[in-house]
């Protein structure tokens, strides 16, 4: 990046800066996240993303959200959501300002951290430059073929979700995951509305998890998108159970299979998988973190309720 240019500037980004982005994500193939217009806008109107420009033309792009606040409020995680960076631009001394240019809007939000699933080795050696670390890895895990579902004990009683469970789902999602792993409460109630397949475990009349799945078709596997156990109702075989319902379902719609995501410090959910007939596939995304304050290491690790 040219720092001498008398040009250049940092900035937050606006809504008006619509049709250099998308020039941007035009011209460059440096991009992370998605490409939808939605979204887009989204992040250029929340006063948290910077823009980039040389000659009034974008070259770089950091695309940022913070999560709703948590009920622990001394964490309040934010999530690199898009990055774009002009092809003959240094990614790393581009990220760098970007981020230099979002952090006091970061701080006056009192934003916990930053968190970003990255692929692609320009973007994790860019955010590693800029201050991130690498604390997990997220990989993934299919279950392949038509075989019918396994079978398992039935320790809950699995009943049909929808809209109307919605505040039951996010009250199961904040006690199952620490808040550096929560979903945001908008991205998790647009999941649960468009899963083709959501469930509801119920165990001694009480809501124990919860789990989401997405049909890809017959010609690929469907995806469990989703799965979350309160901690009181761990250690029961209900994550099992909800895993295998949704072996069954992935069956019943002909789909080839079944395949999810999960940490690869997660061990014991990995042996829940495994023993369900599920393997490891492909390369993984590498959680990378930037702390913006005082913040422990212990935090990172979700209570047990999560898989």
């Amino acid at each position: 990046m040219n720092r001498g240019s008398a040009s250049l500037t940092l900035r937050l980004a606006t809504p008006h800066d619509r049709p250099q982005l998308a020039a941007l994500l035009a011209r460059t193939t440096r991009r992370h996240g998605s490409l939808a217009t939605e979204e887009q806008l989204a992040l250029l109107g929340n006063r948290l993303s910077t823009l980039a420009t040389d000659g009034g033309e974008a070259i770089g792009f950091l695309g940022l959200s913070l999560r709703r606040p948590s009920p622990q409020p001394a964490e309040r995680w934010g999530d690199v959501r898009l990055v774009a960076i002009g092809r003959e631009r240094s990614a790393s001394n581009t990220l760098v300002a970007l981020l230099d240019a979002a952090l006091p809007s970061l701080h006056t939000q009192a934003a916990t951290g930053l968190v970003c699933l990255a692929a692609d080795d320009w973007l994790i050696d860019a955010l590693s430059i800029a201050g991130f670390v690498q604390v997990d890895q997220v990989i993934s895990y299919v279950r392949s073929g038509f075989r019918p579902p396994p079978l398992t004990p039935q320790p809950a009683t699995l009943r049909l979700a929808g809209p109307a469970n919605a505040e039951t789902v996010l009250a199961l999602n904040a006690a199952a995951f620490a808040p550096f792993w929560r979903l945001d409460d908008d991205t998790l109630l647009s999941w649960l509305l468009t899963a083709d397949y959501a469930v509801l475990a119920l165990a001694d009349g009480r809501p124990a998890g919860f789990a989401l799945t997405a049909d890809r078709g017959s010609e690929g596997p469907a995806h469990l998108i989703r799965i979350a156990i309160h901690p009181a109702a761990q250690g029961r075989g209900i994550g099992r159970q909800m895993i295998a319902d949704a072996i069954a379902h992935a069956h019943d719609i002909g789909a080839a299979g079944l395949a999810l995501n999960t940490q690869i410090s997660n061990a014991a959910a990995r042996r829940v998988y495994e023993s369900l007939g599920f393997q490891a596939t492909g390369a993984g995304l590498a959680v990378m973190m930037y702390p913006l304050d005082s913040y422990f290491a212990g935090a990172l690790n979700s209570s047990p309720g999560r898989m």
